[in-house]
């Protein structure tokens, strides 16, 4: 049997999505359901594979690890049998130690 992983989310992170979504709604509530959804979905991804994501190697600190989603960086950590995730950021946004160590 495979290994599952338990994903969580950050106050953050669960605040990036409603920001996300939001921001699209404004536009299609259509398209904003879908990101929310597909965001949700890759961040399921996670759960049996930890580490899909490639590691945030612009900090000195290995733990980090981003998953992409389109123009989406899902920022996360892997720590025993937990999918800690941190940040869900558009790659657009300059991205500080400070806004994934909270």
């Amino acid at each position: 049997m495979e290994k599952r992983y338990q994903i969580q989310l950050s106050n953050y992170a669960k605040e990036d999505i409603n920001c996300i979504y939001n921001y699209i709604k404004q536009d299609s509530i259509y398209y904003a359901i879908k990101t929310k959804n597909e965001i949700k979905n890759r961040i399921l991804e996670l759960m049996y594979m930890p580490y899909l994501g490639k590691r945030l190697e612009s900090f000195d600190i290995l733990q980090f690890r981003e998953l992409i989603y389109k123009s989406y960086r899902i920022i996360y950590s892997v720590n025993l049998n937990k999918v800690y995730i941190r940040r869900i950021l558009h790659s657009a946004r300059f991205l500080s130690l400070n806004l994934i160590k909270n």
